[in-house]
């Protein structure tokens, strides 16, 4: 495992990551849970190669296990928001280039005929957890990790990739501008 996010979580095993409505949640826990999942995404294949995989999920651990686990499986992790009109959902499906829907089942109704009439594999968050472990790639920091759309104020929303190697910069710097320990909680309102 090659993306520092990944090795931080490994050395801090023990420690809390996630306090939610839906439990606490340490490191190993992402770092075990994310692993099955990604073991699942990758169904027998070595590694997704950047292949975008859409995501729709409550603002709950259940995100960052996914989220970790795409990343762990090599692939390019697109959000969906539940928010957004079944219309706008299908446009990010296509525009991304998405191969793999993952949904929480309260979403089913809307994604899982989108994912359906383009012929993308579609997962339940329920059919993710508790699979045996697969081997993982190496995801280098320099491999794409994340794809995020535009608002689209000025036309059609855009994709935007961002690697590991950013992701790592912007929060390096956060934690330096703040001054953040391993001491600190933050209290994170907004939706995932």
């Amino acid at each position: 495992m090659s993306i520092p996010l990944l090795e931080e979580a490994c050395a801090r095993a023990g420690d809390p990551a996630i306090v939610a409505s839906d439990g606490r949640y340490c490191y190993g826990d992402l770092l075990e849970t994310s692993a099955s999942i990604a073991s699942v995404l990758l169904d027998g294949a070595r590694d997704l190669k950047e292949a975008r995989v859409a995501f729709l999920l409550p603002s709950n651990a259940s995100y960052v296990f996914v989220q970790w686990g795409i990343w762990r499986a090599g692939g390019l992790a697109v959000p969906l928001c539940g928010s957004h009109p079944p219309p706008e959902l299908d446009y990010v499906l296509a525009d991304s280039g998405a191969s793999i829907v993952v949904a929480h089942p309260r979403f089913e109704p809307v994604l899982r005929p989108l994912a359906e009439a383009r012929k993308l594999r579609y997962l339940s968050i329920p059919g993710l957890l508790g699979a045996p472990r697969a081997a993982l790639p190496d995801v280098a920091p320099d491999r794409r990790a994340l794809m995020l759309y535009t608002s689209g104020t000025t036309g059609k929303p855009k994709g935007v990739v961002t690697t590991h190697a950013a992701i790592e910069a912007q929060t390096a710097s956060l934690i330096s501008t703040w001054e953040w320990t391993r001491r600190d909680r933050i209290l994170n309102v907004l939706p995932l």
